[in-house]
C-alpha cells in the first residue's frame, strides 16, 4: 500500500526517482535519457533529473506520513478533500484553551496590540482564523498569531499592529505592484470549491521585499482570509513561470525567499494544494533546483506535502492543472503563454467595488439621527417599531425610493422573492440597502451595548434569543443558492445566528472609528 501510494504520487522512488515512462530503462545512469525516446519524453526525463533534489525532498516528506495522512494529502491535491467540520461547543472550548495559552506565552507585540486595541486581538473571529488554518491545533495557532503580529509591526509599523491594513497605508510602489498583475484570483473555484490564487513570476522576481510583503499582506488578510470558504477549505495556490524563452530569469536571493516565506507562513491561511508550474524550454531548470528545494523546506509541513511540480509548455501545464481540478476558463494565461488582459485584475476591481459599497453602508449607519422620532412600519409584525421595542435609526430613513429599488432588483423568477421585512445574507450594495436589512441594523443597535459587554457564552445566547424573536415575528433570513441563478432560499438557524454576531461586531467597529 505504501509503495503503490508513492508510485502514484512520484513514480517508483526505489528507482532513482525516475518518472514511470513505459519505454524508460531504469538501468540507465542518472541524468541519461535513452536515445530511442521521443523528443517530448526525453525532455521529461531530463527535466526530472534537473529537479531531482526538489523531487527527492517532496517524495521523502510524503513517505514520512502515515497511510491516512498521505491519503488526505493526495485527496487535497486532486480536489477530493473535505472542508473542516466544527460545532459551536467545539469552537467555544478551543477559544477558551487559546486564551489560556495566550496568557502564558504573550509576546511584546501581543501586549502592544492589547494596549492599542484589545477587541481586535481578542475578537473570536480573528482567533478562529488561526485555529482553522492549523486544523484546530491550539499551540500552533497561538504561535502563528504571535508571529503574525510581529511581522505586521515590523513591516507596517508598531502603530498599526492592532488595526486592519487598508489601501490608504500603501505607498506608490505598493499600489504599482498591486496593479501590475503579481497576483490573480480566479473567479471560478476548483473542483472541490476552493479559491485558486496565481503568483506570476515575471513580476515577482523584480520587486522589493518590502513592497511584496505589503501587497501579500493586503491580498491575503483583506481579501482571501475573510472568506469563510477559504477558512474552511484552504486555497489552491499556483506559482506560474512566465519567463519568456531565451529571457534571463531574475531569480530572487535566498535571503529574500527566507524572509518572504516566514512572513507568508504567519498569515492564517491554509494551502490545501500548491502547484509550481515550470517551463523547461524557457530556462535551465537545474539553476532553480536548489532555489525551490530551499524554499519548499520552509513551508509548513502541511503545505509541503501538498506541493507538486508541473513541467511543460503553457498548454501542457494548463492541462496538468485541469487534471487537478483547476477550471480552464479562469486561467490568467492563454495556451500560447500570453497574459489574458480581459480578466487580469478583474478580482481587484470587484474588491474595490466592495470597499466603496462598505463606505456607503458606513455613511448610512453614521448619518445624523434626525428621524429617530419617526416610527417605521413593520409589515406582518402586527405593530410598529415603537410598540415592538425596535429603535429606528437614520439607516431606516435612507429613503423609501432607494429601498424599493434595492428590493425590486433582488427578486428572481425562482426561489423566494425577498419581502421588505426579510434579512438577506450576503454582500453588495443592494443587499445592504434592502429594507429588511436596514430595519435589522436598527433593531440590533438597541442591544449593541449589552452584546459588547457580555461574556463570550452570553453573546451567543443573546444572538440565539434575537434570532428566535425575529423569526417568531415572521422575519426570514435568506441566502442565495450556490447554483449561480441568484435564487433566494431560507438560511439555516446557525447562519442567521452568525449574521447577528457579525453585525454586532460591525456596529462596534463603526462606533470605534467614528
Amino acid at each position: 500500500m505504501m509503495a503503490s501510494s508513492l508510485q502514484y504520487a512520484y513514480g517508483d522512488v526505489s528507482q532513482s526517482n525516475k518518472p514511470c515512462l513505459p519505454c524508460f530503462d531504469h538501468n540507465d545512469g542518472p541524468g541519461t535519457a535513452p536515445q530511442n525516446l521521443p523528443v517530448q519524453q526525453k525532455r521529461t526525463v531530463q527535466t526530472w533529473d534537473e529537479m531531482k533534489q526538489t523531487e527527492d525532498y517532496l517524495a521523502a516528506e510524503l513517505y514520512k506520513l502515515s497511510v491516512q495522512e498521505r491519503a488526505k494529502a493526495m485527496d487535497d491535491i486532486h480536489c477530493l478533500g473535505e472542508e473542516l467540520k466544527e460545532t459551536p461547543e467545539m469552537v467555544e472550548k478551543l477559544l477558551e484553551e487559546f486564551d489560556q495559552i495566550v496568557r502564558q506565552v504573550k509576546t511584546p507585540f501581543y501586549e502592544m496590540a492589547v494596549i492599542q486595541n484589545r477587541e481586535h486581538v481578542e475578537d473570536p473571529s480573528f482567533r478562529l482564523r488561526f485555529l482553522r488554518c492549523n486544523m484546530y491545533n491550539v499551540h500552533l495557532s497561538v504561535r502563528q498569531m504571535m508571529d503574525y503580529l510581529k511581522y505586521k509591526a515590523t513591516y507596517f509599523g508598531e502603530d498599526k499592529v492592532a488595526r486592519e491594513i487598508t489601501l490608504d497605508d500603501f505607498n506608490d510602489e505598493d499600489m504599482e505592484l498591486l496593479m501590475a498583475g503579481l497576483y490573480h484570483i480566479q473567479k471560478e473555484t476548483d473542483r472541490s470549491g476552493r479559491v485558486v490564487v496565481y503568483l506570476m513570476t515575471d513580476v515577482f522576481a523584480r520587486c522589493k521585499i518590502e513592497n511584496l510583503i505589503h501587497v501579500a499582506h493586503y491580498v491575503w488578510n483583506n481579501i482571501l482570509i475573510p472568506m469563510h470558504n477559504v477558512q474552511m477549505k484552504g486555497i489552491c495556490f499556483v506559482y506560474y513561470d512566465m519567463t519568456k524563452q531565451g529571457e534571463k530569469y531574475a531569480m530572487p536571493g535566498l535571503n529574500f525567499m527566507r524572509t518572504l516565506t516566514k512572513v507568508l507562513m504567519s498569515f492564517p491561511l491554509r494551502y490545501s494544494a500548491i502547484h509550481l508550474c515550470l517551463n523547461p524550454e524557457r530556462r535551465d531548470l537545474a539553476l532553480t533546483n536548489s532555489f525551490f528545494s530551499y524554499t519548499i523546506k520552509r513551508f509548513s509541513n502541511y503545505a509541503g506535502v501538498r506541493t507538486r511540480l508541473q513541467y511543460g509548455s503553457d498548454m501542457e501545464v494548463q492541462y496538468a492543472l485541469r487534471s487537478h481540478g483547476v477550471p480552464e476558463k479562469g486561467f490568467p494565461v492563454d495556451a500560447d503563454g500570453n497574459i489574458r488582459k480581459d480578466i487580469m485584475n478583474e478580482w481587484l476591481y470587484r474588491h474595490k467595488e466592495e470597499i466603496e459599497a462598505k463606505k456607503q453602508h458606513r455613511n448610512v449607519l453614521l448619518a445624523p439621527h434626525a428621524s429617530l422620532h419617526q416610527p417605521v412600519e413593520y409589515s406582518n409584525l402586527g405593530h410598529n417599531a415603537q410598540e415592538s421595542g425596535l429603535e429606528p435609526s437614520a439607516a431606516a430613513a435612507a429613503g423609501t425610493e432607494q429601498r424599493q429599488f434595492a428590493t425590486t432588483n433582488l427578486r428572481t423568477e425562482g426561489g423566494i422573492n425577498p419581502s421588505p421585512q426579510d434579512v438577506l445574507l450576503g454582500r453588495g450594495w443592494r443587499v445592504q440597502n434592502h429594507e429588511g436589512n436596514i430595519r435589522f441594523r436598527s433593531f440590533l443597535e438597541k442591544y449593541s451595548d449589552d452584546y459588547d459587554t457580555a461574556a463570550r457564552l452570553r453573546k451567543r445566547q443573546l444572538a440565539v434569543e434575537l434570532v428566535n424573536l425575529l423569526r417568531g415575528r415572521g422575519v426570514r433570513f435568506l441566502k442565495q443558492t450556490d447554483t449561480g441563478t441568484g435564487e433566494w432560499i431560507e438560511s439555516s438557524f446557525e447562519d442567521a445566528e452568525k449574521k447577528v454576531g457579525q453585525l454586532f461586531r460591525t456596529l462596534r467597529k463603526l462606533r470605534n472609528q467614528a
